[in-house]
Formats: C-alpha cells, structure tokens, sequence
C-alpha cells in the first residue's frame, strides 16, 4: 500500500529538489518585504549574495561581516 503525499509535502519535496532548506527565522516586522524580496532574489539569483546592507534613516551603506 503507498500512502498519498499531501499537497504541502509534494510543495517540500519540490523545494527540497531545488537544494533548498526549510528554516523558521524571527525578522522585524517592518522589514518583513525586503527581507522576502532579497531572498526571492538570491533563489532566482544564485551567484549572488547580500553583501551589505543600507540604513533607511542615513542612507549609508554597512558592510555585512
């Protein structure tokens, strides 16, 4: 008897299939949609990397250690 994937599983198997890993992280609520859209990018994108990051009240750029 083979028991049926669930909907969700088959989605993870998928994402599993494309190396991804599925992790549960806190962020700050006001930066939930860059953080989203920074990794949609590298997942579309993967050469690249977040190298530094851009303070929204100054405007300047830090370098990520």
């Amino acid at each position: 008897m083979t028991k049926k994937l669930t909907k969700n599983q088959r989605y993870e198997q998928k994402m599993k299939s494309q190396g991804l890993v599925k992790r549960t992280v806190w962020i700050p609520e006001s930066q939930e949609i860059e953080i989203k859209q920074m990794i949609e990018f590298m997942i579309k994108n993967p050469g690249h990397i977040p190298a530094q990051v851009r303070n929204i009240k100054t405007g300047r750029f830090k370098k990520i250690d």
